[in-house]
């Protein structure tokens, strides 16, 4: 369990064109906020030694039975299989990138999201805190690039066991609203068992009253089971949101059981 598990727990062309730079910009600006941590990544890899450390990198494949991000979903109820790579050497500059299959809304094809971030970690005791940026975009599903946004977010943890986080975005969108502020309160906890089990609970709140004039919870509650390096988890994902929010996302806002594999190496 760690910063990701609790925060996350969010066209081809023929032939060359020319464009006005005008027109070109909102792309280029796109691709180099999406492309920024992967170059501090590979920066870093050059710069600091460390980097080159086995421990300091790490790589996970998996699939669960729904994508969903904030108890919002992202898959339409279908399965959605994932992929990341991180660079973190326990403290200091970390960055990475993560990729899941995703039908966004229902009659589009299948594309992929992908969340790129990078930031800095300390640890005291304890106690540990991460500051990172993030950037969400998605690919081959057209209609859901005014899902993309940005993202900063604080997060402490306590024992690996507590973590509270707060993020903010300035251009986040839902159900046709501007691009305007969004943020999120957290709080996961992750109590480990016997016999590689351990128990996950979390909620959150969604604070969307800048586009959409309101917020709604999200809350999880689980069982993970980890062997060697490969994981298990069963969950629980609800929300409760007052009857605008509802109307304005309607099934995408879940309640369900969920089920995920992963295997980490």
């Amino acid at each position: 369990m760690g910063w990701k598990d609790a925060l996350l727990r969010m066209g081809t062309r023929s032939r060359w064109r020319w464009r006005s730079y005008s027109a070109v910009r909102p792309r280029m600006t796109r691709a180099l906020r999406c492309a920024a941590p992967l170059l501090a990544l590979l920066a870093a890899a050059i710069i600091v030694p460390s980097a080159w450390a086995d421990d300091a990198w790490h790589f996970q494949v998996g699939g669960t039975t729904d994508r969903l991000n904030r108890g919002i979903d992202l898959s339409q109820g279908d399965p959605s299989v994932d992929v990341s790579a991180n660079w973190y050497p326990g403290t200091g500059p970390f960055a990475g990138v993560s990729g899941w299959t995703v039908r966004p809304f229902p009659g589009i094809s299948t594309g992929a999201e992908f969340v790129a971030d990078a930031g800095y970690g300390w640890r005291t005791g304890d106690w540990s805190a991460q500051a990172m940026v993030l950037h969400y975009q998605f690919a081959h599903t057209p209609e859901a690039t005014l899902l993309e946004y940005d993202e900063a977010g604080l997060e402490v943890g306590w024992r690996e066991v507590v973590f509270a986080s707060v993020t903010a975005s300035p251009n986040t969108s839902y159900a046709g609203s501007p691009r305007t502020l969004a943020l999120t309160y957290n709080i996961v906890g992750h109590y480990p068992l016997a016999h590689g089990f351990s128990a996950t609970a979390g909620i959150g709140y969604y604070d969307l009253h800048a586009g959409l004039g309101s917020g709604f919870f999200y809350d999880d509650i689980g069982l993970n089971y980890q062997y060697r390096s490969i994981q298990v988890q069963l969950a629980y994902f609800g929300t409760q949101a007052p009857a605008s929010i509802e109307a304005q996302f309607g099934p995408m806002l879940v309640h369900r059981w969920v089920a995920q594999v992963s295997w980490a190496f």
